[in-house]
C-alpha cells in the first residue's frame, strides 16, 4: 500500500481534492484544500500547472454535474474555464511554497482566498462553489458575513485547510524523529489563530442574532405567499403556457383562501411566458392575448399585490422581468412597476461579444440559449411601507449586486428563480445557500418563489422559517418584518 501511494500519490491527491470539492458540505469545507496543498507539494514546478488544470476540470465536473441536463457544452465550458483558473492557482501556490519561506502558509492562504473571490467577478463570474456557502445552516458561525461578506467566512475555512496541511506535513516529515515543541511552535501558532477566529465568529454570531431579533421585533409584519408550480421549462407552446398559468392561479387562490391576510403573492421567474405588455396591447386577437387578459383579470380581482416573472418584450428587446401588480391600480390596463434582470447568466442568457466572436454567438443562438437584453437599473419596489428588491434567479448569488439594491433602499429581497431545468435537488440547494448569505450580509429577509424548489422564506439572520417541498406544487407562507430603517438606526 505504501509503495502504491508513493508511486501514485499525485493521482490520489488529485482525486481526493476533486471529490472533496465535488461533495462540498459543512464538514468537508474545513479541509477540502488539504489534498490540494499536498498535490502542489508533490509535483514538479514544470508540471504543477497541468495538475492544476486537471483539478479545475475534475472538481467542477463533480460539483456541477447537473449542468449536463441543460447542455453538455455548458458543462464542458465551465470545466475548461476552471481548468485555466486552477492552472494559475497551482502555479501561485507552488511559487509561495518555494520562495516565501516561513511566510509560505500565510501567502498560500491569501492565494486561496483571492482565487475564491476572483472567480466570482467579471463576465465569467460564477459564485457557486465558494467555500463559505457550505456553512449556510451554521447560523451563528456565518453572522460575520454582515461585515466581511461570504468571503470572510470562506477565509476562515480556507485557513483551516492551510493549518491542517501544515500539521499533517509536520507530523509526516517528523514521524521518525523525536517530537520537538520548538519546531512545532509555528504550526501551533497558526492553529491558535484559527481557533481564535472560530471562537470570535460564534461569539459575534450569538450577539448579532440576538441584536437583530430584538431590533426587528417591534416592526409590523407583512404576510407573503411564494408560489411553486413545479413546471417543466423544457416544454413550450400556448397549451403548456396556459397550463402553467392555470396552476399558478389555482395555487394562489388556495394560498389566499388559507391566508386571507396575505399582502403579496410571488410567482417564479418567467412563470408567465407570453409577454404581458406585448400581447395585451396587440391589435389582433390571439390565444396569447386571451391568456394574458384572463391572467390580468384574475389579479385585478384579488386583495393582494402580485409580483410576477414575465418574458417581457418591449421596444424590440427581450427582458427577463419582474412585474409588480397592484389590484385596482395598475393591472387593467397593465402598467406594472417593473424590474428587468441586470446580471444575466453568461452564455445561456447573455453574450456581449457578438462582433468579436460571431461564431460563438451564432452557436449560442442555434442552441438552447435565449439571449436577453440586460436591464439598466436596479429598481426597488415599495408596497404597504416595505421597500424590496427582486433579484432574479442567478442575481442573488452575487453579494455585491445585492448590496446595490440595499443601498438603493431595499429592506427585503423577493427573489424569483427557475432551477427546474437542472432537474437536480443538489443544484437547488446550491442556489439556496447563496440566498441565505444575502439575508445574513444585509440583515434583511428573503422570500424565494421558484419553479420547482427551493421555495422558502428566510429571516434576517439566515434562518429558513417556511419552506415548500422540492419538485412539487405548493406554496410557502410566512411573514417578514416591514423594515423602515437600517438596522444600525435605533428606533425612536
Amino acid at each position: 500500500m505504501s509503495l502504491f501511494l508513493k508511486r501514485y500519490k499525485s493521482v490520489f491527491f488529485l482525486l481526493a481534492a476533486s471529490i472533496l470539492f465535488g461533495i462540498s458540505n459543512s464538514v468537508t469545507a474545513w479541509f477540502c484544500f488539504v489534498p490540494v496543498l499536498f498535490l502542489v507539494h508533490s509535483v514538479r514546478p514544470k508540471t504543477v500547472w497541468l495538475w492544476g488544470a486537471l483539478y479545475g476540470c475534475f472538481s467542477y465536473l463533480f460539483y456541477v454535474t447537473w449542468l449536463f441536463t441543460y447542455s453538455a457544452s455548458a458543462l464542458f465550458g465551465v470545466c475548461f474555464v476552471y481548468a485555466v483558473y486552477c492552472a494559475l492557482l497551482f502555479l501561485a501556490l507552488k511559487w509561495a511554497e518555494q520562495f516565501c519561506g516561513k511566510a509560505a502558509p500565510f501567502v498560500q492562504f491569501a492565494v486561496l482566498v483571492l482565487y475564491e473571490y476572483l472567480k466570482t467577478v467579471g463576465f465569467l463570474g460564477f459564485s457557486y462553489g465558494i467555500n463559505g456557502y457550505t456553512q449556510y445552516k451554521n447560523i451563528y458561525f456565518i453572522q460575520t458575513a454582515d461585515f466581511s461578506g461570504v468571503f470572510g467566512v470562506t477565509a476562515l475555512l480556507d485557513f483551516s485547510s492551510v493549518v491542517l496541511y501544515q500539521m499533517s506535513s509536520f507530523f509526516y516529515d517528523n514521524r521518525k524523529n523525536r517530537f520537538c515543541l520548538k519546531s512545532f511552535f509555528p504550526v501551533l501558532t497558526q492553529f491558535a489563530i484559527l481557533f481564535a477566529g472560530v471562537i470570535f465568529s460564534y461569539v459575534y454570531g450569538f450577539y448579532k442574532v440576538s441584536a437583530v431579533d430584538k431590533a426587528q421585533s417591534g416592526f409590523r409584519r407583512m404576510a407573503v405567499a411564494a408560489i411553486q408550480h413545479n413546471t417543466d421549462p423544457w416544454k413550450g407552446g400556448i397549451d403548456f403556457y396556459r397550463k402553467d398559468v392555470d396552476s399558478l392561479i389555482l395555487l394562489s387562490e388556495q394560498a389566499l383562501a388559507d391566508h386571507p391576510e396575505t399582502e403579496l403573492v410571488v410567482w417564479p421567474e418567467t412563470s408567465v411566458v407570453p409577454s404581458v405588455m406585448k400581447h395585451y396591447y396587440a391589435s389582433e386577437e390571439t390565444e396569447r392575448k386571451e391568456l394574458v387578459t384572463e391572467l390580468l383579470e384574475f389579479i385585478d380581482g384579488q386583495n393582494a399585490a402580485f409580483l410576477v416573472g414575465n418574458f417581457n418584450v418591449q421596444d424590440g428587446n427581450d427582458y427577463n422581468s419582474a412585474f409588480l401588480f397592484r389590484p385596482g391600480e395598475n393591472v387593467l390596463p397593465p402598467a406594472p412597476e417593473l424590474y428587468s434582470k441586470v446580471h444575466l447568466v453568461p452564455f445561456s442568457e447573455y453574450f456581449p461579444y457578438e462582433k468579436t466572436f460571431p461564431h460563438i454567438y451564432r452557436f449560442l443562438l442555434d442552441g438552447d440559449s435565449h439571449l436577453w437584453t440586460p436591464g439598466t437599473e436596479r429598481s426597488v419596489f415599495t408596497l404597504n411601507g416595505l421597500s424590496f428588491a427582486s433579484p432574479i434567479c442567478f442575481e442573488d448569488s452575487f453579494g455585491a449586486d445585492c448590496r446595490i439594491f440595499v443601498r438603493n433602499g431595499a429592506r427585503a429581497f423577493i427573489n424569483m428563480s427557475n432551477d427546474a431545468w437542472a432537474k437536480s435537488s443538489r443544484a437547488q440547494k446550491q442556489h439556496l445557500q447563496n440566498a441565505v448569505f444575502r439575508s445574513v450580509e444585509n440583515h434583511i429577509p428573503t422570500v424565494r418563489s421558484t419553479a420547482s424548489g427551493i421555495t422558502c422564506i428566510i429571516d434576517s439572520c439566515g434562518r429558513i422559517t417556511a419552506e415548500c417541498g422540492e419538485f412539487c406544487t405548493g406554496y410557502a407562507f410566512g411573514t417578514i418584518p416591514v423594515i423602515d430603517r437600517p438596522l444600525q438606526q435605533k428606533k425612536k
